[in-house]
């Protein structure tokens, strides 16, 4: 053991953690130097590498639309009408460098732009005004570089609560997280709530080892960039609240070197500062701490919404701000968002509860910017219900096992496995807990507190909103470092750390269709989940050059996703998608290319097994008897229309047919994981069509 650092010595847990009753894992002189700084720069050159060449063969994917145009319209016209359940701060974030670019903004009376329908303002915008995927690389390169500040977040939090080793353990799992991987470069709020979740926790950690201007400007920013992204951010609010009780009830003082001459009557003289040893001391200046954060907090979202009330700029028609709610299906009629619908429900009462209790004393005083409170309401009421699929069954209430599955077959087994070994290393002192115990504690109940939330949520669309426990989970797993005193346990965790790689590289660039071993990997991922854990319309480029590729094929497309995928350059003829696109394709010999939501039905009903049951089987039956009989001699035109109009409509129900029984169907090729190809010919179509 080395010689212990004197008692006046300065602690920071980003700087020199303290490693108690555990042997030393690495040698001293590892950590010294240029070694590390040079070690944790070139990981986080590989986690930029590993995003960047991963998603620039990505087409935008269906919620970059949505979130990208928000932003941007966010920094041009300073309004907040377009996609209100979230705050902008991610998103503008995003858009930086488009604003600063030359690019075509659709006039004002484009589809979708009074009315808040940010899919169709988003469309026209990327696929119609402007080369789309041009402009998309700078924001997600923007998002890349939060990616890298939440690995370094991840390092530090590792670092502070289990040494040294552990956090550049973490660092390098971090590194390695197809999840982390597949969220931390594309235009969406996911990475970047996660990113500022565990920041939040970070610098309340720091704060309650010393009271600083600095960090207390840090903690109360972090919180603001926390609240300025997701409307879910009260989800700290539980870990917060414990780190100031440990703080409150542990023998040692709080440091306070921020109005030494008031705060020093109450406390003793300290190196550089005054230090509360009463509880009850340590308490009123928690409190008054918590003040200060908050205030940074409200004073942060009203500069942030450019210090004004109204949501549009021109409120001199005082309007209520306006929007459309988010719908799922072409088939779903829009639905338009304003006061009433938020704040009453569908027989014109008011709903009731603490968060619309809020949003209307907040409204009556103008506590809180216009769209804010809006956006705050709107939230509640977008997570109602939504199709949901799980193993092949369909729901619009959810599941309570469908994060915990998404989580087990999405998460690399290495990872759990070294989480595993990081939980016995704490429990068999291998590994001390004790460098930063208020911080530890946090983030455990932080990730407790999220679990069970979405848990119990019925919004289970997507593994993508559970991103934000995977810092935990690697933090946790870091703490095997612990067992690389011993030589089986160098050579277990390196046999993990290689095997998390290997599954890395073999996925690479697919991350968002990662699925581990225990199903048999991303090709069996669909028979489980769909929609963005596997599917985001994110493969339309590779069917581009797969079409060039094959330009003697005949391809027939039903796309799930917010683009159009005409405008990649490849003659296609559109299948049902998920939004109409261009007349129908004919049902004749080519090559059938069906996304795997559109395949599994998870957004239209017609497409499913359930549909198909006997009695719709027999009106089919029917229905193709009727049209492929000869039109009768003489017959009127009046007659003839009807027997027309009857044709079309089989048509339609014959193409969903068609996806259902494909559904059936081993498919003759993919494209990435979300497209899957059927080469069939006009036998196979009218086989699988017939009644």
């Amino acid at each position: 053991m080395g010689k212990p650092a004197s008692r006046h010595r300065h602690e920071d847990p980003l700087v020199d953690p303290p490693v108690k009753d555990a042997p030393p894992v690495l040698p001293a002189g590892a950590f010294r130097g240029w070694r590390l700084p040079a070690v944790i720069a070139a990981l986080l050159a590989g986690v930029f590498a590993l995003a960047l060449t991963s998603v620039v063969g990505d087409s935008i994917n269906f919620d970059e639309t949505s979130h990208f145009i928000r932003g941007l319209s966010y920094l041009r016209t300073g309004e907040f009408h377009l996609r209100p359940e979230h705050p902008p701060l991610a998103e503008a974030w995003a858009a930086l460098p488009v604003a600063l670019v030359d690019y075509q903004w659709p006039p004002p009376d484009t589809p979708g732009w009074r009315r808040g329908n940010y899919w169709l303002f988003g469309r026209a915008f990327l696929f119609g005004s402007n080369d789309g995927e041009r402009l998309i690389i700078g924001p997600r390169i923007m998002v890349i570089l939060l990616l890298l500040a939440t690995c370094l977040t991840i390092y530090f939090m590792g670092r502070a609560v289990f040494g040294p080793a552990a956090g550049l353990l973490a660092l390098v799992l971090a590194a390695l997280s197809p999840t982390l991987l597949a969220h931390g470069r594309l235009v969406t709020n996911d990475l970047s709530v996660t990113l500022f979740f565990v920041l939040t926790m970070l610098m309340f950690a720091r704060l309650a080892r010393s009271v600083t201007w600095p960090r207390l400007a840090a903690a109360g920013l972090s919180l603001a960039a926390l609240s300025l992204t997701k409307f879910s951010w009260p989800l700290v609010a539980p870990a917060l609240i414990v780190m100031a009780v440990m703080v409150i009830g542990r023998r040692q003082g709080l440091q306070v070197h921020v109005l030494r001459s008031v705060v020093g009557r109450f406390g003793c003289e300290a190196q550089g500062g005054v230090s509360l040893a009463g509880r009850v001391r340590r308490a009123v200046a928690l409190v008054a701490i918590i003040l200060v954060v908050s205030a940074i907090m409200w004073g942060a979202i009203w500069c942030f919404y450019g210090c004004r009330y109204a949501a549009m700029v021109d409120d001199s028609t005082h309007q209520p701000v306006t929007g459309v709610a988010q719908t799922r299906g072409a088939d779903q009629p829009e639905k338009p968002v304003d006061w009433d619908y938020v704040l009453l429900d569908g027989s014109g009462a008011p709903i009731t509860g603490f968060v619309m209790d809020f949003v209307r004393w907040g409204r009556d005083h103008r506590i809180l910017p216009e769209a804010y409170l809006y956006g705050l309401a709107v939230t509640g009421r977008s997570a109602e219900a939504r199709p949901g699929y799980l193993n092949g069954e369909y729901s619009l209430t959810g599941w309570r096992s469908y994060f915990p599955i998404a989580f087990i077959i999405k998460t690399p087994i290495a990872i759990m496995l070294l989480a595993v070994g990081g939980l016995l290393a704490v429990f068999t002192g291998r590994v001390s807990w004790r460098g930063d115990p208020v911080l530890l504690v946090g983030l455990l109940v932080f990730a407790f507190t999220y679990a069970v939330t979405t848990i119990l949520s019925n919004f289970n669309i997507g593994h993508r909103h559970i991103v934000p426990l995977y810092p935990a989970l690697v933090i946790l797993a870091g703490a095997s470092a612990g067992w690389m005193t011993v030589r089986t346990g160098r050579r277990l965790v390196a046999a993990a750390v290689l095997w998390l790689l290997c599954a890395n590289l073999w996925i690479h660039p697919h991350y968002l269709a990662y699925f581990n071993e225990l199903i048999g990997g991303p090709s069996r991922g669909h028979l489980y989940l769909a929609d963005s854990n596997i599917d985001w319309g994110q493969d339309i480029k590779r069917l581009a050059k797969y079409a060039r590729a094959h330009p003697d094929e005949a391809i027939k497309l039903a796309y799930f996703g917010s683009g159009d995928p005409r405008r990649y350059g490849f003659p296609c003829e559109m299948l049902p998608s998920f939004q109409p696109i261009g007349g129908p394709a004919g049902l004749t010999a080519g090559t059938y290319v069906i996304s795997v939501t559109q395949l599994l039905g998870v957004y239209d009903s017609r497409f499913r097994d359930s549909f198909w049951d006997q009695d719709k089987l027999a009106a089919y039956r029917r229905w193709h008897e009727q049209v492929s009989q000869s039109p009768p001699p003489g017959e009127s035109a009046e007659d003839r229309a009807q027997r027309l109009d009857l044709i079309r409509q089989f048509d339609v129900i014959r193409r969903a047919r068609l996806i259902n029984r494909l559904g059936h169907r081993e498919p003759d090729d993919r494209i990435g994981y979300s497209l899957h190809v059927f080469r069939l010919t006009q036998d196979d179509v009218d086989s699988l069509t017939c009644p």
